[in-house]
């Protein structure tokens, strides 16, 4: 693929990224609406399922290629850019705003941190582990439905219900097109100038996958819904580790460098402990939680480009 195909790409990947995002909220939030599920909720299942589709899709395509170690640094690398690059910018928008704290949410995230290293500690992904990550799925599901938020109002279904499900699903399929021809572009510029498949995977393909959380998060930030914002990270970052680990698990017997547990997972464990720190903080809504939120937004960001230019070191 020549250069200036791949950077043509990149543009229409774009360009499909920030229209399939803006479209993809507004319609689920219509859709969350008229059946009674709360923002919270949708951005934890529909928008997280949805814009984490690209890491899913990248994951089986390297392990049916052979190559599961892009699949596992994308998920780790895609977790961190969500809480460093996409939740680090959300600060500052949502430093102003009281932020809910769901115990039960908070408490599925930790455990899917915890078992994530637990997997990970012999540098293989066994098919216990997958099972592991599978039961981790079916708790969160039992965790939706015993949320009241998630109780379905029948009664607020109107004949625009089909016309909105189908928009959702239209922009949902421009999102995950556009961030296929995004990465595309990406990855064949980055080969272009010499960089090695690790870096892609853990940065380039880690960012591009990631963009349809980002450009997702800038659309519910438009739209005012903060809840979608921290639905969708929490969501997709729990569903980067519980879906992208079994894929590998059952695809593949690999033996992984140690250097992804000793300092892309330990990393990826950090940001998640200070993102967790923030909501804490963010559930106050004063001069000081603004400040402090203020400043984890700045220390994700830092962060985040000091990983990144360690990798490229």
């Amino acid at each position: 693929m020549s250069i200036l195909i791949s950077f043509i790409f990149l543009s229409i990947g774009l360009v499909g990224l920030i229209w399939g995002a803006d479209k993809f909220i507004s319609n689920s939030s219509i859709l969350a609406r008229k059946i009674g599920i709360s923002d919270l909720i949708i951005g934890l299942t529909l928008i997280a399922l949805g814009t984490s589709a690209p890491e899913i899709f990248v994951s089986i395509s390297s392990v049916l290629n052979d190559t599961p170690e892009i699949a596992l640094g994308n998920s780790i690398g895609s977790n961190i850019s969500n809480i460093g690059l996409i939740f680090g910018l959300s600060c500052f928008a949502l430093a102003s705003k009281a932020i809910p704290l769901d115990l039960r949410n908070i408490f599925l995230f930790i455990l899917c941190t915890l078992i994530a290293g637990y997997c990970l500690f012999d540098l293989r992904l066994s098919i216990g582990d997958g099972i592991l990550c599978i039961c981790l799925i079916i708790l969160f599901v039992l965790n939706l439905l015993r949320s009241k938020e998630a109780d379905i109002e029948v009664s607020n279904q109107d004949s625009g219900l089909m016309k909105v499900i189908f928009f959702t699903t239209l922009s949902l399929l421009v999102l995950i097109i556009g961030s296929e021809l995004t990465v595309t572009g990406a990855e064949s510029i980055a080969i272009y100038f010499g960089l090695s498949e690790v870096i892609i995977g853990l940065s380039i393909i880690a960012v591009g996958t990631s963009l349809p959380e980002l450009a997702a998060t800038v659309a519910a930030i438009r739209q005012d819904k903060s809840l979608i914002v921290i639905g969708n990270v929490l969501g997709s970052n729990f569903l980067n580790i519980v879906v992208v680990f079994p894929i590998i698990a059952f695809g593949s017997n690999e033996v992984f460098d140690g250097v992804i547990f000793t300092r892309d997972f330990l990393i990826m464990s950090v940001f998640s402990a200070l993102f967790i720190l923030a909501l804490v903080v963010g559930r106050q809504k004063d001069g000081l939680s603004r400040i402090l939120f203020y400043g984890f937004g700045l220390i994700f960001i830092l962060g985040y480009l000091i990983y990144l230019l360690n990798l490229f070191i």
